[in-house]
């Protein structure tokens, strides 16, 4: 008995890198949707979670400059399913509510698999997560300010003692 023949679609399905390319294309429609809408452009929340989502985009292209960003500014913790990276100005059609968890998530896209890559994202986040509970597992340490070298000396105060016939400094 012969099998029935797997369609070319089914056949492309199979490679992992042709099934994060179909996922990344299947959200764009609700981006789209989302960037014209009176929450995207119109608004200035929109604009700053659109060029949120551009920046990301941008660094997600290159995985190992996004890990070197996230290591400078110490990303710390984890996911902790909450959703708001899946719901950034629009929600992902693979997220689900119920579950709370990525139906696609072995195969998922690498701006969802290095969120978040900066400061700037956990912002974005907050910006998104009006009333999202749990909140969400990942921050950044707090970097102090780094020590820069002195190019120029401090300035020397010259007091002049009387009686003694010396300048101190």
């Amino acid at each position: 008995m012969r099998r029935p023949q797997a369609s070319l679609f089914q056949a492309w399905m199979r490679l992992r890198a042709f099934r994060r390319f179909w996922y990344l294309l299947e959200r764009m429609v609700p981006f789209l949707k989302a960037f014209f809408s009176d929450q995207g452009l119109a608004s200035h929340d929109g604009r700053v979670l659109i060029w949120g989502k551009a920046r990301r985009i941008a660094l997600s292209t290159f995985p190992p400059l996004a890990r070197a960003m996230q290591k400078h500014y110490g990303l710390k913790g984890g996911c902790a399913n909450c959703g708001t990276s899946c719901q950034l100005l629009f929600k992902c059609p693979h997220w689900d509510v119920r579950s709370r968890l990525c139906s696609v998530y072995e195969d998922r896209p690498n701006i969802c698999r290095l969120f978040p890559i900066t400061p700037a994202d956990i912002r974005d986040r907050d910006l998104a997560a009006k009333k999202v509970t749990p909140a969400c597992g990942f921050h950044f340490a707090q970097h102090p300010k780094a020590a820069t070298p002195e190019l120029v000396p401090a300035p020397v105060t010259i007091k002049n003692t009387p009686g003694r016939g010396r300048l101190d400094t």
